[in-house]
């Protein structure tokens, strides 16, 4: 857990920041915001805009910026000690923070926000029997807290009781049946415990009962459990996550997370689909990492892939392409296969060709993906030297082609198409020929 984003520098004051009042409106904010971003673009003040959009971040999320000032109201005495401890956490060094959190509680036991931190940072500890006291002692104190409820439901879980945490987490609900943060967390603990079943009848029951004031993590999480199951109700939970995202005040880490579960679910093959969705989400964030770009990439080609079919191109142009997106090419296995698909195309020639054209035209990213192959293809003269070279190169690595049916449907009423494999074991020039003549082979039938 990390604790402590919101103001864990004593020096950054950001309303000061901003340019705004402590009474400012959320539009106040925006506007500023908006302001200093075009006073500090990004890409020339990286360090200047970070702590921009904190403040942002902060002040535009009603319960960040209750927090935000409620720390700063505390007595300057104790903030080092906070910090002190907040770094210790971030640090992972969690005993020192808990030392830290503790000083400031004999000094003021009233402090219940900072009561809490010390709750989370005991469980980071493993010390999930005192956390749970303390969570207790919070749910005494305010009764009415949705967030307290839910965290003591949690540490419950934790703990290994299991109906402690049924019951809390439907005292929890009693207290706000239209909080989507409480209905997930009681899904989670299902899925945790693996009761898929449960969790799913849950999440249903969360939907209806929360209705348009389910988040985007609720749909989310709707998402993962019931796509690609149920692909109608999957794609409608799609349409709340890009609906929500945009209704939404950007939260960057939160949207890459989502972003990331969404292409972790379009890995599979039948959710593929559902790509369009993921490529809307992604175009609301400003930027992303490198890494997330590129399984972005990634799950795009095999979107591609996946339709090219429907658009008039070959299964084997098909195969090639789904191989080279998605296997390591230095596997033996998947290199004779991809050699024997190669050999198949060069071996039709008036088949094949324009379709390379066509995929070099209207999918470049699809072409790029095997482009030195396909560039050679459709500039050699003789295919058949290219055929005959990549046996050869498969012969030194002691591999042979393999079959390769263009029409598995039809797979029991088709022939396999050549597969360059010797009938019978090889015979040198000078060995007697085989039809018993009597003469050398390469006088007789090898002349």
């Amino acid at each position: 857990m990390v604790v402590g984003k919101v103001m864990d520098n004593p020096k950054k004051d950001y309303y000061e920041m901003l340019g705004i009042e402590k009474t400012a409106a959320s539009e106040e904010i925006k506007r500023a915001y908006f302001g200093k971003v075009r006073q500090y673009p990004p890409e020339r003040f990286s360090e200047e805009f970070k702590e921009i959009r904190a403040a942002y971040e902060t002040l535009s999320d009603k319960e960040k910026r209750t927090e935000y000032d409620e720390i700063g109201a505390l007595p300057e005495a104790i903030l080092p000690l906070l910090y002190r401890g907040r770094n210790a956490n971030n640090r992972g060094q969690h005993d020192k923070a808990a030392e830290c959190y503790e000083t400031i509680l004999r000094l003021h036991p009233e402090l219940d926000k900072i009561r809490q931190e010390y709750a989370r940072t005991l469980e980071d500890d493993g010390k999930t029997g005192k956390a749970i006291e303390t969570w207790e002692y919070l749910c005494a104190q305010c009764p009415a807290n949705v967030e307290y409820a839910v965290a003591l439901a949690e540490s419950y879980g934790h703990r290994g009781w299991g109906k402690k945490a049924l019951a809390q987490y439907q005292r929890a609900l009693e207290l706000d049946k239209s909080n989507s943060d409480s209905w997930l967390s009681f899904i989670h603990y299902h899925i945790d415990a693996d009761e898929l079943k449960e969790a799913e009848a849950l999440c249903t029951k969360a939907l209806d009962t929360v209705g348009e004031k389910a988040t985007m993590a609720l749909h989310l999480c709707a998402f993962v459990l019931f796509g690609p199951s149920d692909k109608t109700f999957a794609e409608e939970c799609l349409q709340n996550i890009v609906r929500k995202a945009k209704e939404t005040l950007l939260d960057e880490d939160n949207f890459e997370t989502t972003l990331l579960v969404l292409i972790n679910r379009v890995e599979d093959e039948e959710s593929i689909q559902f790509y369009p969705y993921v490529k809307e989400f992604a175009a609301l964030l400003p930027r992303m990492d490198d890494d997330l770009r590129e399984r972005l990439g990634w799950a795009e080609r095999n979107y591609d892939i996946t339709n090219i079919e429907n658009k008039g191109f070959d299964s084997l142009l098909y195969d090639i392409l789904l191989i080279r997106n998605n296997y390591e090419e230095d596997s033996p296995k998947i290199k004779k296969h991809l050699i024997t698909m190669e050999c198949v195309l060069l071996s039709k020639k008036d088949k094949y060709y324009p379709l390379l054209g066509r995929l070099k035209a209207e999918y470049p990213n699809l072409y790029d993906l095997h482009k030195t192959f396909f560039d050679e293809a459709l500039a050699t003269k003789n295919p058949e030297s290219m055929i005959r070279h990549r046996k050869k190169s498969l012969d030194k690595q002691h591999l042979r082609l393999v079959s390769y049916m263009e029409d598995e449907e039809d797979e029991e009423d088709c022939e396999p198409v050549e597969t360059f494999r010797r009938e019978s074991p090889k015979i040198g020039r000078n060995a007697p020929c085989p039809c018993g003549s009597g003469k050398k082979y390469k006088k007789c039938c090898g002349a």
